[in-house]
């Protein structure tokens, strides 16, 4: 098995939105860009990531979502636990 089959083998990890829909993340080998990449599908709209590209966007993500719970925060109105 080669390092690109290990790669493909790796799981889909599966969340849903707020609203239920679905979210999937998964490496993938990019035959076209000859190189591994992360697929992201959200709500059936799917785009690929650099993998040079993954820190920035996961601080983005989260800097949004720390910036966004402390206005919730502010205002009283909590995020319950597991939502």
């Amino acid at each position: 098995m080669s390092t690109a089959d290990a790669f493909n083998d790796a799981p889909t990890m599966n969340f849903a939105d707020i609203d239920g829909r679905p979210i999937a993340v998964r490496p993938l080998r990019d035959a076209g860009l000859g190189r591994n990449v992360v697929e992201l599908v959200v709500h059936g709209a799917t785009v690929r990531l650099s993998n040079a590209v993954v820190p920035q966007f996961v601080d983005g993500v989260t800097m949004a979502a720390f910036l966004g719970e402390i206005e919730n925060v502010a205002t009283g109105n909590h995020t319950p636990t597991g939502a």
